[in-house]
């Protein structure tokens, strides 16, 4: 059972990774596409303005596209998964960014200090509830759509929802985790 569970998690994670990397090539690639369209965009501009209309129409009738009318709804919803997937992957990799531990260090009570850190992780725990919960429902009560693809705005939501999901999954088992430390009072360093 504990293989199954190691497997399950190497596999969120790197799920979880492989779409931030995906999200983040998309918006690279997006923005590297947009510079270029508006600098032929000014370029065929500059050439009008210089008399070289030939030239300009030559130009325009090999890049077709004027503009990324779409532009702004791809960008969304690839900020928000590579935000949101990507928090996830860190919490789960324990990766994310903490002010640090200089507390539990001073602490010489073994029992305190899993205390501590118990009380820490069941205040996270419960802030990705809260988000989970908020996330949903703002998720579930979205019945616009978007103005370009027509793509309904839950769609573009449901990375908050599943990021804090995992996010409370993997809280709730560092809380027990630290639970059963704090009950032991084993000197375990987390």
């Amino acid at each position: 059972m504990i293989s199954l569970l190691k497997t399950i998690d190497i596999w969120v994670q790197r799920i979880l990774q492989y779409i931030a990397m995906a999200m983040f090539a998309v918006l690279a690639l997006l923005l590297i596409a947009n510079i270029s369209l508006r600098l032929i965009n000014d370029f065929i501009q500059f050439l009008l303005e210089s008399g070289l209309e030939g030239v300009a129409n030559l130009i325009q009738s090999v890049v077709t596209i004027n503009s990324f009318y779409w532009f702004d709804e791809i960008i969304e919803l690839s900020f928000a998964a590579l935000v949101f997937y990507g928090a996830a992957a860190l919490w789960c990799a324990k990766l994310h960014f903490s002010v640090g531990d200089w507390i539990s260090p001073r602490i010489k009570n073994v029992r305190l200090k899993h205390f501590y850190r118990l009380l820490i992780l069941i205040i996270s725990a419960t802030f990705m509830a809260i988000l989970f919960w908020y996330s949903l429902k703002l998720t579930l009560r979205t019945n616009q759509v978007t103005t370009a693809f027509q793509i309904k705005q839950w769609i573009l939501y449901s990375c908050i929802p599943a990021s804090s999901m995992i996010m409370l999954i993997y809280s709730v088992i560092d809380v027990i985790i630290e639970a059963k430390h704090f009950v032991l009072g084993t000197v375990d360093e987390v």
